[in-house]
C-alpha cells in the first residue's frame, strides 16, 4: 500500500487566502472596523480577526453570514476565484 500524498489544508491554499483578501478589502472598502463587523455578525472581533489573518478557518456558514452582511454576492466572490485559477 502507498502512502497517501501530503495535503495543504485549505486555511494555507492560494485561493481561500484571495478569498479571505477580498473579504478583507470588501470590509476596508465600507470603512468598517473588524469590531463593527463583528457586531453585527454578534461575533467576538478576535474570531474575525482570527480569520483575517488566517489563524482560523472560515467555515461554509460562517461565509455565507459574513459576504451577507458585507453586501457581498458569495456566488461573485467564488466566481472570482475560479477566474484567478
Amino acid at each position: 500500500m502507498s502512502p497517501r500524498p501530503a495535503r495543504t489544508k485549505t486555511i494555507y491554499r492560494d485561493d481561500y487566502r484571495r478569498l479571505i483578501e477580498a473579504v478583507r478589502a470588501r470590509r476596508e472598502q465600507l470603512g468598517w472596523p473588524q469590531s463593527e463587523v463583528s457586531r453585527r455578525l454578534g461575533w467576538s472581533q478576535q474570531r474575525l480577526s482570527a480569520i483575517e489573518a488566517g489563524a482560523r478557518r472560515l467555515d461554509v456558514v460562517e461565509f455565507w453570514q459574513l459576504t451577507g452582511v458585507l453586501g457581498l454576492s458569495a456566488a461573485r466572490l467564488l466566481a472570482l476565484l475560479q477566474r484567478s485559477v
